[in-house]
């Protein structure tokens, strides 16, 4: 069997931490357990990262190449209407296809336990929330939207998506997101639209 890089395995422990969040919780996750999962012993795994909390950074910075290609994707449309419906699909689309994650998103235990990651959390969420209120903005100044308080807007938005994502986690994933995606986008599109 070749030898992994060390940026494939990074990523393989990664994955396997997000999968023990994910069937057992957060505090399930140990070091050791971890070690088993991925067939090396504990000390590699220190060689890769540093704790606990470094591993845990690892996963959040899978939010960033989520943003990216987010950030990417919204920006092929002109029209801030456009950009808003995919960025709610792009969410579920991405959540549809890595379930697991929601177990990060909804694991508030892992940001009440460590100020740096309650941090980097908070800056994930705040690009995200920025680059709303822009195309927010920019929907309201070519009069396409409602002419409502971009924060409360921005709530309905994000909010919506939590709620639906919550939904589909709590009942097991038993629905298609993709699916209830294209219902929650072209009910926010209605919610939103200048009659």
């Amino acid at each position: 069997m070749a030898r992994l890089s060390t940026e494939e395995r990074q990523k393989l422990i990664i994955n396997e931490a997000i999968k023990i969040i994910h069937d057992y919780g957060y505090q399930s996750l140990s070091i050791r357990e971890l070690a088993n999962k991925v067939g090396i012993s504990e000390p590699a795994i220190y060689r890769h990262f540093l704790n606990k909390e470094d591993i845990v950074l690892g996963i959040l910075s899978r939010f960033n190449e989520f943003d990216q290609s987010l950030f990417k994707d919204v920006k092929t449309y002109d029209n801030p209407i456009d950009q808003i419906k995919c960025f709610v699909k792009f969410h579920f689309e991405f959540l549809n296809k890595n379930p697991e994650m929601t177990s990060i998103i909804f694991a508030e235990d892992i940001f009440n336990q460590s100020e740096l990651l309650r941090e980097k959390m908070l800056t994930i969420i705040l690009k995200r929330k920025r680059l709303m209120k822009l195309i927010i903005d920019e929907a309201k100044s070519k009069n396409q939207i409602l002419d409502l308080e971009t924060d409360e807007l921005l709530t309905v938005i994000l909010g919506f998506i939590r709620l639906v994502v919550l939904e589909w986690r709590m009942s097991g994933f038993s629905f298609s997101l993709a699916d209830r995606g294209e219902q929650t986008v072209k009910t926010i599109e209605k919610l939103l639209e200048k009659k």
